[in-house]
């Protein structure tokens, strides 16, 4: 099985201390090949407001919009869901370690 990471542009494996979401690779993908957010939105079949949460780190990528991101950015569904889960883990483990 492939072993997949999480990468920056120039291809370094973005470790736990980065706090990376979902919403905002694909802010930087969205600018990096002229999409228009709200056509954008629409061709995700999502309401611009509810896109908007997406991308401002307020709604989570679910498994259903994975598999519509890698249909339409080409970018395979399971990158969208580690990056989640990446994310989810470092603020969980953030709030923990303020709880402590």
């Amino acid at each position: 099985m492939a072993n997949y990471k999480v990468v920056n542009s120039r291809g370094k494996e973005i470790l736990k201390d980065v706090n990376l979401n979902p919403g905002d690779v694909l802010q930087m993908e969205l600018a990096a090949r002229n999409f228009k957010k709200a056509e954008f939105a629409e061709s995700l079949g999502m309401k611009p407001g509810h896109f908007s949460e997406l991308l401002h780190g307020k709604s989570h990528v679910n498994v259903a919009t994975a598999l519509k991101l890698q249909k339409l950015l080409d970018i395979p569904a399971e990158y969208w869901m580690r990056v989640q889960v990446y994310h989810d883990l470092f603020v969980k483990r953030n709030k923990d370690l303020e709880a402590a």
